[in-house]
């Protein structure tokens, strides 16, 4: 609904707030029918998938809807104001369905963007974006696509897919736990909000699986990023149930029978299906489901989009990480199934594209989890299906040049090359991402990240926080960039770049990253002073010795007070220039004490002292005179600015006519309560500060506007800013 068509909804709706029937006397619905927004997907050179579900009720069974069909309209158009239409056409939502609409549109031209609407009951729905593929011989300069997993509800919220849809992709994958089975608390967990008490039993029949989808698909972040791109999906087992493999649930021993398991397993393919902008041939047949399928981009690049929970054995001997497990080796033992490997194996040796990629569920790369001698395998990943994991990296080795892997399933980042099965030839590239909100806020590094790093020579990095993945395709190269958020307990966390990777087109693996310089973010009154850290990051050989000069770009904004080195440099020479506007540091680590591992952790040098000179944003820029490591080579060599904002800068507020004034701390608290800078405290400073929430004034300043003092900008600032108006 924040798309293009919004307002025509609220027209048509009237939006009272009232629970009520689903429509009038004239048959027109009383509240919103599109409550789980718009989509499209699975695109073709001619064609893509637009879906929608009537649902002005969506957590209650039925969907507030009647037992009746609904007679639903729909229109393709080349803009977004649906003026150039190419198609329209209608066509039925059925409750036995849960109203929900598939639309295959054909006749569509390759590599074309168009938008779509959906019109029901007199209500038309947002407005989408999407996009066709271009045709199989066609060339394609550059493709853009992000990856997402693992999207727990009440672990916290969407924000990664908030920035997602801001990118207008021409694909979002999603590689599964789209939805998680169990039950939730009244209070929606991190979300804090009151959900009916349905929710809290675990989800086995085909109501309980719409409700859950129901509640996941109203967050109005997810349905943003659906509406902004056409996407590419697949499951892994929170669909269905927890590890879940093939006709076995997750544990074997609890009083459902494999005849119970596989009607739940109905259920939940069902809703999945209902929810999903699939096409016909992923409509299930009672419990089964065919989800593996491939998907060609021009010349460029293509994807095998695997299943590896539908056709697997068990897991071998037992769920976890072991050391010993012989029959993980066995070759009878499948994550793919026979069908699927072979489909797989011959894409892989037939493909004439420059990349080929599997998206995937879990992880395929070698991974050794255990700290010490002794290996520790995870069984329910590839490495306990050896005869597989081996089939398809032979092939990668054999006929793909350039192979990558995209997966989620492990709520973290993983960077990792892919070996030969002897262990010998790098033969691919796997990026594992981190989960969009399962696992709540997480942490910079896994607890065992380090000994994993250290022991495993295949996996180069770690990032345990949220987010989400985003890739450019070039014919000559392959950029990866591993974007994260602070947080997800809490609404409106920034977003930044931790890591980016890139492969060259016929160099199977990931190029080594330059070592790197960094300096963090600041933002400070005016007049005061705050501190940012100087960070080196990929150092694998260490560092003998490092000269860098700092920098503000505006001196009049800030200038450099003080650096202190850290406790790791044991000899140094710091000469920062009278009028602050530069500071040399020169460093010679005597001991050996600077090793950073290519994880991408940050080992902090020195910490500058900075002093806010008037109000503003600058960068803090970073030049390398030298830069040696403890091989006595001299690098390649990266420098990351930091950004110092000092205000709070002064906000435009509503039919101001862009003229903006400062904001004024009215009760010297630190505060700045008068948003507007009108000299005084008035209603107009919470509308002001609603309509400017998201912007850097006022992100950049957290503790002027943190007016519920818990540390952190959320909407309670609003309200508490509109109560003290009041």
């Amino acid at each position: 609904m924040r798309r293009t068509g919004a307002a025509s909804v609220a027209a048509a709706i009237g939006f009272s707030g009232q629970a009520s029937a689903t429509s009038d006397d004239t048959g027109r619905f009383k509240s919103d029918p599109y409550s789980l927004g718009v989509a499209s997907g699975d695109p073709l050179p001619d064609s893509v998938v637009l879906w929608t579900r009537l649902a002005p009720e969506p957590m209650e069974i039925g969907g507030g809807m009647p037992e009746e069909d609904v007679e639903v309209t729909w229109t393709i158009a080349t803009n977004e104001d649906l003026t150039d239409i190419v198609q329209t056409g209608t066509t039925t939502a059925k409750p036995e369905h849960a109203h929900a609409v598939h639309v295959e549109v054909f006749d569509l031209k390759p590599a074309t963007e168009y938008y779509y609407q959906f019109e029901a009951g007199g209500a038309p729905s947002p407005v989408g974006r999407t996009k066709t593929a271009p045709a199989s011989d066609q060339h394609v300069d550059e493709f853009e696509f992000a990856f997402a997993s693992c999207q727990s509800w009440p672990d916290g919220y969407y924000t990664a897919y908030q920035y997602m849809a801001q990118e207008e992709l021409d694909l979002i994958i999603h590689l599964g736990d789209y939805i998680y089975e169990y039950g939730i608390e009244t209070d929606g967990g991190i979300r804090d909000m009151e959900i009916p008490q349905e929710y809290c039993e675990e989800t086995i029949s085909l109501d309980r699986y719409r409700l859950q989808y129901g509640l996941y698909k109203s967050d109005p972040d997810l349905r943003d990023a659906h509406a902004s791109a056409p996407w590419l999906v697949t499951r892994d087992d929170h669909e269905v149930d927890n590890n879940w493999a093939g006709d076995i649930q997750e544990e074997p021993w609890d009083q459902e029978t494999v005849e119970e398991f596989l009607e739940r397993r109905a259920a939940a393919l069902q809703a999945y299906y209902e929810h999903m902008p699939f096409r016909m041939e992923q409509k299930p047949d009672g419990p089964d489901q065919k989800l593996y399928r491939n998907y060609q981009f021009g010349d460029l690049l293509e994807f095998n989009v695997l299943d590896t929970r539908h056709y697997r054995d068990d897991h071998a001997c037992e769920d976890g990480i072991l050391a010993e497990c012989p029959a993980r080796h066995d070759d009878d033992r499948t994550i793919l199934g026979d069908k699927q490997r072979e489909w797989l194996l011959e894409n892989l040796e037939t493909s004439e594209v420059t990349w080929d990629v599997l998206a995937n569920q879990l992880p395929i790369a070698r991974m050794d989890y255990t700290e010490g001698e002794e290996d520790g395998w995870r069984t329910e990943q590839w490495d306990g299906y050896t005869t597989d994991q081996d089939a398809v990296t032979e092939a990668m080795g054999e006929h793909a040049d350039n192979a990558v892997v995209v997966t989620g399933d492990v709520h973290t980042t993983w960077v990792s090359e892919l070996y030969d099965p002897n262990g010998e030839t790098v033969v691919g590239a796997e990026f594992a991402g981190t989960s969009i909100s399962s696992g709540s806020d997480g942490t910079e590094l896994r607890d065992d990240a380090d000994h994993i790093l250290a022991e495993n020579e295949n996996v180069l990095y770690n990032k345990n926080l949220r987010g989400y993945t985003q890739v450019r395709v070039t014919p000559d190269n392959w950029e990866t960039q591993c974007k994260v958020l602070d947080y997800v307990t809490e609404q409106g966390s920034p977003i930044w770049t931790d890591a980016t990777f890139t492969i060259e087109a016929d160099k199977p693996g990931i190029q080594p990253q330059p070592a790197t310089l960094g300096v963090d973010a600041a933002a400070l009154q005016n007049g005061e002073t705050d501190e940012l850290e100087l960070g080196a990051r990929w150092l694998p050989s260490g560092l003998s010795g490092l000269t860098a000069t700092v920098k503000p770009a505006n001196p009049d904004i800030t200038t450099i007070e003080a650096i202190e080195v850290a406790e790791c440099v044991e000899l140094s020479e710091i000469d920062v220039a009278d009028d602050g506007t530069a500071a040399t540091i020169r460093i010679a680590d005597l001991e050996d004490d600077i090793i950073v591992l290519s994880s991408g952790e940050t080992q902090t040098l020195a910490t500058i002292e900075v002093a806010g000179k008037s109000a503003g944003a600058t960068e803090m820029k970073i030049e390398i005179d030298q830069l040696d490591d403890e091989d006595g080579d001299a690098p390649e060599t990266n420098t990351i600015p930091g950004i110092v904002n000092v205000g709070p800068l002064a906000i435009a507020p509503p039919d101001s006519g862009g003229s903006s004034h400062p904001p004024g701390d009215l009760d010297a608290d630190g505060r700045y309560e008068d948003i507007n800078g009108n000299g005084q405290l008035d209603y107009d400073d919470a509308v002001t500060l609603f309509d400017e929430f998201e912007s850097d004034p006022v992100r950049t300043h957290p503790d002027a506007y943190d007016f519920n003092e818990n540390d952190r900008l959320d909407y309670d600032d609003i309200i508490e800013l509109y109560e003290q108006v009041n």
